[in-house]
């Protein structure tokens, strides 16, 4: 008995032992693992906080040239960027990194952000303001230059629509997407009603400016490695789009041409924009690939030039309007106006499509001589239309259309994210993807 008791005590206290040798290394552990999560946490916020401050001088313009740090919540921080794209006009990156030292352990933790300039093509519809500026050719002033432009009963947007004045609605226009503007809308009674629809909801208050360098930028690019650029100034050109990639170039478009020819569209510019300077552009046909093209104004006697004009269907070779993955994407770009080609064949049945983006800079998108068109029909935009001034297409009355031509303009929901090559862009930068370390 005493020699079994003897070894049930040690037994015991060996069991005792051990067991305390665990409790205790398990509170060391789980104090262990307490400090590493605290300072892990502590050094999370701090760079959540840091790249919150970065995030705000990039979206609010206040100054994202330089990296800056400091100190906070016992930890300290860095904040650096880094631009991609012609002056870090399009892709900004930020990097916030934070450092915490948690008994002694130095916790390092990194969040990363990329931001892009918002491309105009994200709109639908965007103006300056909604009036009436169409401008001639010759420089003179169109009958309704200055009149209001109403959007009324049976007007739809299909995509987001923005003007940096205000919206003039009559009866109730249709906008599937959110619509913002500047100043709040001014609503009349057409046929009894003035209640515009807002599917996704209205905000005033909301400016947003293009950037002057746009037009600046696209010329930078126009016809890079071309042997066809001496013939893109100073004359009037004609592109006519062809599935295969290739295009007609008809130098100058009309009579008494200095080229007509057929080359691939590779050859006209290595950059994806293609640029007439001092002239006017005209186009048509399907085309392949991802290009701008833009019409600049010349000083002197083509100072009225760098107009775009329209004249037939614009379309892409395997169509946005069905396949959503497509390939094929346009820009047009006009310093000065877009115009439609006047076409005395078009009938009320008559639909023009274009599948691009269009920019008006200084002018508008509108039909050549609209309040003098018979009826013709339809135009069917499936992309982006951004103006200056709110282009019309045709002249409304109660009863209807008297003269031009229907709108219809549906968003090319690539555009969201993406733009022709070179496409201009907004002051703005806006996120798009967050990474946390």
């Amino acid at each position: 008995m005493g020699k079994a008791a003897v070894v049930y005590v040690i037994g015991l206290s060996l069991i005792i032992g051990i067991g305390l040798a665990n409790i205790n290394e398990s509170s060391v552990g789980s104090m262990d693992t307490y400090s590493t999560y605290f300072g892990r946490t502590m050094a999370h916020n701090i760079a959540l906080a840091a790249a919150n401050l970065g995030t705000h001088r990039i979206l609010f313009n206040t100054g994202s040239s330089s990296a800056f740090n400091g100190t906070f919540n016992g930890g300290t921080y860095r904040v650096s960027f880094a631009d991609t794209g012609t002056a870090g006009n399009f892709t900004k990156f930020m990097t916030a990194e934070a450092l915490y030292n948690a008994g002694g352990d130095e916790i390092r933790d990194t969040v990363q952000a990329v931001f892009r300039r918002v491309t105009f093509a994200r709109y639908a519809w965007f103006t300056e303001a909604e009036v009436n500026g169409y401008v001639r050719p010759n420089g003179k002033n169109g009958p309704y230059f200055g009149h209001n432009d109403w959007k009324i009963t049976g007007d739809s947007v299909w995509g987001y629509a923005h003007t940096n004045y205000k919206f003039n609605l009559a009866g109730r226009p249709y906008f599937h997407n959110k619509v913002t503007a500047t100043n709040a809308a001014t609503l009349m009674d057409f046929k009894g009603e003035k209640d515009p629809i807002y599917n996704e909801g209205y905000e005033w208050g909301v400016t947003i400016q293009r950037d002057t360098a746009n037009i600046g930028i696209l010329r930078s690019f126009a016809n890079q490695g071309s042997p066809f650029a001496p013939y893109m100034a100073n004359n009037d050109v004609g592109l006519e789009f062809f599935a295969d990639g290739t295009a007609r170039l008809e130098v100058p478009c009309g009579t008494g041409a200095l080229v007509d020819t057929v080359v691939p569209m590779s050859q006209l510019t290595s950059s994806g924009v293609i640029g007439v300077y001092g002239g006017d552009l005209h186009i048509k046909g399907t085309y392949s690939g991802q290009y701008t093209v833009a019409a600049f104004t010349g000083t002197g006697a083509t100072g009225l030039k760098g107009n775009v004009w329209i004249d037939g269907d614009v379309l892409a070779n395997d169509s946005p309007r069905g396949n959503p993955l497509s390939k094929d994407m346009l820009g047009i770009v006009a310093e000065r106006m877009g115009y439609i080609t006047k076409d005395p064949t078009r009938t009320l049945s008559s639909v023009l499509y274009i599948d691009a983006a269009i920019y008006a800079h200084n002018g508008e998108f509108t039909a050549e001589d609209f309040w003098i068109l018979p009826k013709s029909g339809r135009v069917s935009v499936f992309g982006s239309l951004v103006q200056k001034s709110a282009g019309s297409l045709g002249v409304f009355t109660m009863a209807g259309l008297q003269n031009g031509m229907y709108y219809s303009i549906r968003h090319d929901p690539r555009f969201l994210n993406l733009g022709p090559p070179k496409y201009p862009f907004s002051t703005k930068y806006r996120l798009v993807a967050w990474w946390e370390g």
